[in-house]
């Protein structure tokens, strides 16, 4: 797992992501300066430091299908190839500057169901080397009947503010948890085109979440109560629903 939340990048990590960048450093830059004007708090001594991983973050929220984009950075974060690491490890430090969300957000099937991962049990811990992207679950967005995926977040990260600009994907607000993000498996429900995988966010801890399967305990019943709850204020709408890319697919593996 070459990252787990709350990463902070470091001088080496941001230079070498500068040079994977080349010409889309100086592009982006502009968003960034903007994104300053509305979060000052980003301001301040570590603001060098802030540009780059932010730079980061949004090519990795804008740039569907190129050398930087979300599909890459994914794979070689899942084959162990180490040439965007440094990208990646400025992705992880950007997350943490941004606004978090407690509450519901759910996460689509992706194509052809999902692929060919078996469905978890509950008590399973997953967790993957890559950021996982989510869609919040407020009656704005895709109901919990087109979902395969609706996840209690705790720390996971709002990035509407950098991502705004970003195209059709900003129609809606996107919730980040960073790489290397642990989440138990609370329930599986056997409803709409696939079944519906429920999870909660583990908290964050200086070594990563060992992924062995285990009864839920008092904690795992009251978080899912409140999912419960959350997806019952928004059961109703269309099960179709043209999910982002980012916001799709399998959540990391029991193996990771």
């Amino acid at each position: 797992m070459p990252f787990l939340p709350g990463h902070q990048s470091t001088p080496e990590e941001r230079s070498a992501f500068r040079a994977l960048a080349d010409s889309a450093w100086d592009r982006q830059a502009a968003v960034v300066t903007r994104t300053f004007n509305r979060m000052p708090a980003l301001r301040g001594h570590e603001q060098e430091a802030a540009r780059a991983d932010l730079i980061a973050l949004l090519l990795y929220l804008q740039a569907p299908g190129s050398p930087l984009g979300h599909e890459e950075l994914n794979r070689c974060l899942r084959t162990d190839d180490p040439r965007l690491l440094p990208y990646a490890a400025c992705v992880a430090s950007a997350l943490r500057r941004m606004p978090s969300f407690r509450g519901a957000a759910l996460r689509g099937a992706g194509p052809a169901g999902g692929g060919t991962t078996r469905t978890p049990a509950p008590g399973t811990v997953l967790r993957g080397p890559a950021p996982v992207s989510a869609l919040p679950c407020d009656g704005r967005g895709p109901s919990p009947a087109s979902a395969r995926y609706a996840i209690w977040s705790v720390t996971g990260r709002r990035v509407r503010q950098l991502s705004e600009d970003a195209g059709p994907d900003a129609r809606h607000d996107e919730v980040v948890f960073a790489p290397g993000t642990a989440f138990r498996v609370l329930e599986v429900r056997a409803e709409g085109p696939s079944p519906l995988v429920l999870l909660r966010e583990l908290p964050a801890g200086p070594a990563p979440v060992p992924l062995s399967h285990a009864p839920l305990d008092d904690q795992d019943r009251a978080v899912l109560a409140r999912l419960d709850q959350a997806l019952a204020r928004h059961s109703s709408g269309a099960a179709a629903f043209d999910w982002p890319g980012r916001c799709a697919g399998p959540v990391g593996s029991p193996d990771q």
